[in-house]
């Protein structure tokens, strides 16, 4: 996927989350973006790793910066202590939306599955949990869904081997319906 291909997926991305009433700050896109990539297969080609509160990406850090350099993401600043979001420009609608529909079109279906399943529904605990659980799934499919757990629990010691054993769950049922989706589409 070329650079302004992908940039419009991430603001097509950030827009219906936002008319989701989703937060739409850095962590949601890093999490959302994984989703879409990881295990809806969009070819976004961000390098992940897992850090303290989830896969993250450097890469998307330096896309979103520059989308803001660019002007295609604007800043909104929150009160304390609320991040801020990042919310498509005018000139994202026009020069990354509008150019790039048939991309768009081509991947419709993911960006609505991420923002309907991410979007408003999930604060950050819940996701970083479900995202780090995906993670280890897709890293560690050999070991059992107790293991993952354990694994979850030593890399976050803030989450609970229960905890982690929810999100597998959970991160199991959002694969179930993405495959399905997929093969109903």
């Amino acid at each position: 996927m070329k650079k302004r291909q992908r940039q419009a997926v991430v603001a097509e991305l950030s827009k219906q989350m936002a008319a989701s009433d989703s937060w739409c700050g850095e962590t949601h896109l890093q999490k959302s973006v994984f989703v879409l990539q990881e295990v809806l297969l969009v070819p976004t080609g961000f390098n992940y790793t897992l850090y303290k509160y989830g896969p993250f990406s450097r890469d998307l850090r330096a896309e979103l910066s520059g989308m803001r350099a660019d002007g295609f993401l604007d800043v909104v600043v929150q009160s304390p202590p609320y991040g801020p979001r990042l919310l498509i420009s005018d000139a994202s609608k026009e020069q990354l939306l509008r150019r790039w529909q048939k991309t768009l079109s081509l991947y419709k279906p993911q960006i609505e599955f991420v923002v309907e399943r991410l979007g408003s529904k999930m604060g950050v605990e819940a996701l970083e949990r479900l995202t780090t659980a995906l993670w280890m799934r897709s890293r560690q499919s050999e070991s059992s869904e107790l293991e993952q757990a354990e694994r979850i629990s030593e890399a976050k010691p803030h989450v609970s081997i229960e905890q982690a054993l929810e999100a597998i769950g959970e991160a199991k049922q959002l694969e179930a319906e993405a495959l399905q989706a997929a093969s109903s589409a």
